[in-house]
């Protein structure tokens, strides 16, 4: 059964500040960009901590201070982060017992910043019902698909969970399936229990 990951919901293209970024640029920079709070990454783009709205309040409080405060001082650090294969389900209980409104993704082996994940972004995958979502994956996936009988597959889909029934010819076919209504908006994970007669992807041999 396939659970959606970090990667399939992140946002790639990712607005960073740098240690020595003044309190009155930041606030510049999230007024800018619509957000509430962004990464601080070092020249490497390794994330050193996360600076938000409320890191912000003090110097914002002594204003003064907008100017000689830098995301040095106010980001919240380290930095709670998660890596871009960890399921969402991972990502959301993050978010809830830090009490964060976003997680920078880090790459698990160089530490460096590859995206970010919101709570809007989790909630976006799962405001979809299950009945638009069912939907969805017979008129854009199972009756697109070369070779297959609507009449012999099952959708079921349970609080974004899709199951797949029915039968069809080749494996290949069924994989095929499962890998599409994977990339429905709002699915969250598919269970494939499609049958089939031939396994056509197995490797095929051949000399010369």
């Amino acid at each position: 059964m396939h659970e959606v990951q970090v990667r399939e919901v992140m946002t790639q293209a990712v607005v960073v500040v740098t240690a020595d970024c003044r309190a009155r640029n930041i606030i510049d920079v999230l007024t800018d960009y619509g957000a509430s709070g962004m990464p601080v990454v070092d020249d490497a783009d390794r994330v050193i901590g996360v600076v938000s709205e409320a890191d912000l309040l003090p110097a914002i409080g002594d204003g003064t201070s907008l100017e000689s405060s830098r995301a040095a001082e106010l980001m919240t650090a380290p930095a709670v982060t998660v890596g871009p294969e960890a399921p969402v389900g991972v990502a959301a209980r993050l978010m809830s017992h830090h009490r964060v409104k976003r997680l920078p993704v880090v790459d698990d082996a160089s530490g460096r910043l590859v995206g970010i994940i919101t709570r809007g972004d989790l909630v976006r995958r799962t405001l979809r019902g299950d009945d638009a979502i069912a939907r969805d994956v017979l008129d854009g996936v199972v009756l697109p698909t070369y070779g297959v009988d609507p009449a012999r597959i099952s959708v079921e889909v349970h609080d974004g969970a899709v199951t797949l029934r029915g039968s069809v010819d080749r494996r290949a076919t069924a994989v095929r399936l499962a890998a599409r209504t994977r990339a429905v908006e709002g699915v969250l994970r598919v269970a494939d229990e499609l049958d089939w007669s031939v396994d056509d992807t197995r490797p095929r041999r051949r000399c010369g």
